[in-house]
């Protein structure tokens, strides 16, 4: 795994080591999203050689809205916040999501700053994939990298389409 110092990438959050040694826990955690039914057993595994687990208390901040993310976590156990804040400063909860979700995937990709803040509502525990991870996944397995990052847009794509549902309700006219 690439992930240089994985301890060091939380503060106040107990590192459990490789995911390789959680696959059950892994498998359990994605088979409650239909994404991930296009994954044989054998690809989680390779992609949990490039993962690591960690433990965080209730109230934990897993992902801070406006810094700069190099990684994405899958939520193993436990639920999370997602919290965005407004212009005048105020935050807003936009969902609560649990076991199988991944956060953090847009600024991943784009190297952006995190878009919104993930807060642990209770005990979480979850794995974490780096950039460095995911540049190595893409060199050493094309293919798997390929669906992997598939996975990713798609899930990227229903947000999307969600946030569009919410913002725009149904018989508005579009702006021309």
């Amino acid at each position: 795994m690439s992930l240089a110092n994985p301890t060091n990438l939380y503060l106040d959050v107990d590192y459990l080591g490789s995911a390789e040694a959680f696959i059950d826990d892994v498998l359990a955690a994605i088979n409650k999203e239909a994404l991930f039914d296009e994954f044989y057993r054998y690809e989680i595994e390779e992609l949990c050689r490039f993962m690591h687990c960690f433990s965080a208390p209730a109230g934990t901040v897993l992902l801070q809205e406006g810094e700069i993310g190099e990684h994405l976590i899958l939520l193993l156990a436990g639920q999370v916040i997602v919290r965005k804040t407004d212009l005048a400063g105020k935050p807003h909860s936009l969902a609560l999501v649990g076991e199988g979700s991944i956060l953090g995937e847009m600024s991943l990709i784009d190297g952006q700053p995190r878009f919104a803040s993930c807060i642990a509502a209770e005990a979480t525990r979850f794995v974490v994939m780096s950039k460095s991870d995911l540049n190595e996944i893409l060199a050493l397995h094309p293919r798997l990298a390929n669906k992997f990052l598939t996975m990713l847009l798609q899930i990227m794509v229903e947000r999307l389409r969600d946030l569009g549902n919410r913002v725009v309700s149904p018989g508005t006219r579009p702006i021309v």
